[in-house]
């Protein structure tokens, strides 16, 4: 685990604030926080409020993360006919390549009585080559051909 990951104390780059928050030096989310990657404000449902529009295609994590989770999600239920409903949660490391999240959340609903145990490795491969794709979704997202509000 590392502590002010984006800390570079050989160039004399160093991220501190009075209240913890980028907010302080100008990043106040001008983009707006209504404009989720799908389209849609889902109260009680998992759903991020990063504003993906406008923000960096190549390194900006709530923009990648956010497309990659949703691609994720659809992938899982039409590959694994037991599965009839899909969450993905893709949580960033700062300092950490894209391609190495913290965590990768995935919650499943299944037909009854489907054990997960047998579907792990399969969905965890399904996983890594979704994440191998990450060079290709962002060409798309340069290209400006996924729809991100």
């Amino acid at each position: 685990m590392a502590v002010n990951a984006a800390d570079d104390l050989a160039t004399g780059s160093i991220y501190l604030t009075v209240t913890g928050t980028s907010a302080e030096a100008g990043d106040d989310g001008q983009v707006g926080r209504g404009n989720r990657v799908n389209g849609l404000i889902t109260p009680l449902r998992p759903m991020s409020l990063e504003a993906a529009a406008g923000k960096n295609p190549v390194s900006h994590v709530g923009k990648i993360y956010n497309v990659l989770a949703t691609r994720v999600a659809e992938a899982v239920v039409p590959a694994f006919p037991e599965v009839t409903e899909a969450h993905c949660l893709i949580v960033s490391r700062i300092g950490a390549p894209v391609s190495t999240p913290a965590l990768i959340h995935l919650r499943l609903a299944t037909r009854d009585g489907v054990r997960l145990e047998q579907l792990r490795d399969p969905i965890e491969e399904l996983i890594a080559d979704q994440f191998s794709r990450i060079p290709e979704l962002v060409g798309e997202l340069i290209a400006g051909t996924v729809d991100v509000f």
